[in-house]
């Protein structure tokens, strides 16, 4: 008799976790993730972010000026950031997840030009000047802070 009822515990665990295990692959709730034909949110986030790289400005801005700028101020000597990072902050691309992405200091930023809708950021040893909306790259200045 004991072994009927651990064999009925065991049957009625198995069910259980098989129903659970379904209900975790179920289809998103409505309005959510990409649906089957190739339409829904993921093509609307890919078409805004086409957009916006479309309408990016081109800053008017001397390298050697803000390099200088950098020294004289004493905004040198920071950490590069890691290669595989590095490699994919870039024009035209979001800002990398995971990037230590600080406010650029306010010294410097008082001497550059200012964009609507834009903001100068420091990421590393680079001055990157990102659309605050999209946080996409519109310029890379890179070892500004080296």
């Amino acid at each position: 008799m004991g072994h009927v009822r651990i064999l009925g515990i065991a049957f009625s665990i198995l069910v259980g976790t098989g129903c659970f295990a379904a209900s975790a692959h179920a289809a998103p709730p409505e309005g959510k993730g990409q649906s089957h034909d190739g339409s829904g949110p993921a093509v609307i986030a890919d078409q805004t972010v086409a957009e916006a790289v479309g309408q990016l400005i081109h800053p008017d801005i001397n390298y050697d000026e803000v390099r200088r700028i950098a020294i004289d101020h004493h905004y040198t000597g920071y950490r590069a950031l890691p290669p595989g990072i590095a490699k994919n902050l870039a024009r035209g691309k979001p800002l990398p997840p995971g990037i230590a992405k600080k406010s650029a200091p306010s010294r410097i930023v008082r001497e550059l030009p200012t964009y609507p809708d834009y903001e100068w950021k420091r990421c590393g040893t680079d001055l990157v000047l990102v659309h605050i909306a999209t946080q996409i790259v519109a310029e890379v200045l890179a070892n500004i802070f080296k």
